[in-house]
C-alpha cells in the first residue's frame, strides 16, 4: 500500500492544501526526503525534473517557517525565470498563512519593481543567482535571518558557471541555516559544493527496485508542455488508438484531460482518488461495456481497478520507475504503453529505461500531411464499403437531375463529399470537434473546480453564466492567442497582488481574452497591484467585466 502525506509528518493544513491541488500520494522521492528535511537535516538529493522535487522542499519549508521572525527566511536559487515563477506559485498555492509574502526575482523584468515588492514583509525569495545577488548588493533585502536555502537544478546552475555566485551568497548567510541541494545528476563539483557549505548532509540517491514487468511494447513521444493537450489527440490519431487508459499525476488534470478529449469528440471519462464510489463503479461498468473509449486516471485511482487495455498512455510521465511499472500492469500482453515526455523529463525517461533494461523507442508525431492522408484513406474506404453494400438507386435518380443540368459527375461527387464533411465531425481536413459524446451527468465527476479552466462543454453565454457568490469576474485582455494556461494566470495574480492562489476562482480562457473570477475581498488589490503584468512574453491587463 502506498504511503500517505500524513505519514510523512505533515500538518493537517498542508495535507488539506495538497488535496485541494489534487496531489493524492507522495512520490518515492518525497517519502525519503520530506522526513529528513522536517528533521532539520542538510541534504543532497538526486532529483530529476518530474520527480516531485519542488514539493519535496516546499512542504518542509512551509511547515517549519517561524511567523515571529522578520525578514527573508527562505532563499530558493533556481535556474530560470520560468522556474522562479513556478516555484513561487507552488509556495503561494500551498501556503495556509494569509500574510506569507513570496517574491520571484529574475532578469527580464524591472529591477526597481522587484525591489519595491521586496520592501514589503517578504518571507520567501525565489530567483536566479545573478538576480538575487543584484538585490542583496543594492540592499533590497538582507540575508541575516535566512533559515532555509534551496539550490534547485544545481547541476544545471554549475554547468552555466553560476557556482561562484552561489558560493558568494551562501557565505553571507547564517551558518545555522538548513541547506538542501537538488540535482538531476550527482557530479564531483556538486560534492565539492556540499563539502564546503553543508553540515553533515544526508545523501539521497534514486535507486529503482526490481518489479515484475509485463511483456509489452514501450514507446515515447517528445512534446512541448504548451502543446501537450493537442499532442495526446494527435498521438491517438497517428497511432490509430481507439481505446486506452490515460494516466495523469494530479486529480484535477484527470478531469481536465477528459474534458479536452470530450471536446474533440472522444468518449472519455475520468477517475481520481476523490471520485465517489458510485461514480467510479458506473465509469468502470461503462468502460467494460465500451460505452467509453478513454479513461483518464491517476495512479491512486488505478490501484484497485481490475480491467485490461491494449493501450496505456502516460500523459504525465510518472515520478519514478516503480510508478511506471504499476501503470503497465493493466496493459494486455502484446499491448503498448506510450509516454508523452518533455525535454526536461528526458532524465526520468532514462531512469525508466535503466529500470526496464531496454531502450524505449521514440514515436515521431504525425505531420499535418500524414494526418490528412490517414483521414483521406479512411474516408475513401468508407465510400468503397457504401458502394459495395448499399442501395444507391434513389440517390442516383436525384443526382441524375444535376447531371442533366450540365454539372460534371466529378463536381457532383465532390459537392456531396463537402456536404458530408460539413455535417459530420470526423472530417478529413480539420480536427474532429463533435463526435458522439457522453452526457455530463454520467461522466462528469460532479461539482465545480476552483481555479481551473472551464471546458468547452461547460461554457455558456456571458449573460447566462452566473458568478459564484463572493467572487467578482474580471477580464484579462489575452487568451489562447498567447498560449496562456490557468496556472500561469493564478501564478501571476497571486505573486503580483500577494494574495493566496485559492482566491482565484473559475478561469474561462477564450481566443483573445479570459474571464477570471477573484474573491471580492481581493479584487481591488488585484486591479491596483496588477495593472499590467507579463504573461507568456506579453504585457496583459485586468479590468472588471
Amino acid at each position: 500500500m502506498s504511503q500517505t502525506f500524513a505519514e510523512l509528518g505533515l500538518n493537517p493544513d498542508l495535507i488539506a492544501g495538497l488535496e485541494t491541488l489534487g496531489y493524492e500520494q507522495p512520490s518515492k522521492l518525497q517519502v525519503e526526503a520530506v522526513p529528513q528535511l522536517l528533521a532539520g537535516r542538510d541534504a543532497v538529493v538526486e532529483a530529476p525534473p518530474g520527480s516531485g522535487k519542488t514539493l519535496t522542499y516546499v512542504l518542509p519549508i512551509l511547515q517549519t517557517l517561524d511567523p515571529e521572525v522578520e525578514g527573508v527566511q527562505v532563499v530558493a536559487i533556481v535556474e530560470s525565470s520560468d522556474d522562479a515563477m513556478r516555484v513561487s506559485t507552488l509556495f503561494q498555492q500551498m501556503s495556509q498563512q494569509p500574510h506569507l509574502h513570496v517574491v520571484p526575482v529574475f532578469g527580464g523584468q524591472p529591477l526597481q519593481r522587484e525591489a519595491e515588492r521586496l520592501g514589503r514583509a517578504t518571507t520567501i525569495v525565489v530567483g536566479t543567482p545573478k538576480r538575487i545577488k543584484d538585490h542583496v548588493e543594492r540592499q533590497s533585502f538582507n540575508l541575516d535571518n535566512v533559515q532555509f536555502v534551496v539550490i534547485d537544478s544545481a547541476d544545471q546552475l554549475l554547468s552555466k558557471k553560476r557556482g561562484d555566485l552561489i558560493e558568494a551568497l551562501l557565505d553571507q548567510m547564517p551558518a545555522s541555516r538548513q541547506t538542501v541541494i537538488l540535482s538531476a545528476q550527482l557530479k564531483s563539483d556538486l560534492q565539492e559544493l556540499a563539502d564546503q557549505h553543508l553540515f553533515e548532509p544526508v545523501l539521497l540517491k534514486r535507486e529503482a527496485t526490481a518489479v515484475a514487468m509485463p511483456l509489452i511494447k514501450h514507446r515515447y513521444q517528445v512534446v512541448t508542455l504548451a502543446e501537450k493537450m493537442t499532442s495526446v489527440a494527435r498521438l491517438l490519431d497517428g497511432e490509430g488508438i481507439d481505446r486506452a487508459l490515460i494516466y495523469v499525476n494530479l486529480g484535477p488534470a484527470a478531469e481536465e484531460v477528459a474534458q479536452m478529449l470530450q471536446a474533440q469528440g472522444y468518449l472519455a471519462a475520468s477517475l481520481n482518488k476523490n471520485s465517489e464510489a458510485s461514480y467510479s463503479d458506473t465509469v468502470v461498468l461503462n468502460w467494460r461495456e465500451q460505452s467509453i473509449d478513454f479513461l483518464v486516471i491517476t495512479d491512486t485511482a488505478a490501484e484497485d481497478l481490475v480491467i485490461e487495455t491494449s493501450f496505456a498512455i502516460s500523459f504525465d510521465i510518472p515520478m519514478g520507475a516503480e510508478s511506471y511499472a504499476s501503470r503497465t500492469k493493466l496493459v494486455a500482453d502484446t499491448g503498448t504503453h506510450f509516454s508523452l515526455v518533455t525535454a526536461r523529463e528526458r532524465r526520468l525517461l532514462s531512469e525508466i529505461e535503466n529500470f526496464l533494461g531496454q531502450r524505449i523507442k521514440a514515436v515521431l508525431p504525425p505531420t499535418r500531411a500524414s494526418d490528412v492522408s490517414q483521414r483521406a484513406d479512411a474516408f475513401k474506404q468508407r465510400m468503397r464499403d457504401i458502394i459495395g453494400r448499399s442501395n444507391l438507386e434513389v440517390y442516383m435518380l436525384l443526382l441524375n437531375d444535376l447531371a442533366e443540368e450540365g454539372y460534371d459527375w466529378a463536381e457532383i461527387a465532390a459537392a456531396a463529399v463537402s456536404m458530408v464533411q460539413h455535417n459530420q465531425s470526423d472530417t478529413i481536413f480539420t480536427r474532429r470537434t463533435d463526435r458522439r459524446q457522453p452526457s455530463q451527468s454520467r461522466y462528469s465527476s460532479g461539482g465545480g473546480s476552483r481555479g481551473r479552466e472551464r471546458g468547452p462543454r461547460d461554457r455558456q453565454s456571458d449573460e447566462e453564466r452566473e458568478v459564484e457568490a463572493g467572487y467578482v469576474r474580471l477580464v484579462m485582455d489575452a487568451g489562447y492567442d498567447i498560449g496562456v494556461r490557468p496556472k500561469d494566470i493564478v501564478g501571476a495574480i497571486a505573486n503580483e497582488a500577494n494574495i493566496p492562489g485559492r482566491a482565484v476562482g473559475n478561469i474561462d480562457i477564450r481566443d483573445r481574452f479570459t474571464f477570471v473570477e477573484v474573491q471580492e475581498d481581493y479584487v481591488e488589490r488585484v486591479l491596483t497591484r496588477v495593472p499590467n503584468t507579463r504573461l507568456r512574453g506579453r504585457v496583459v491587463s485586468f479590468r472588471k467585466a
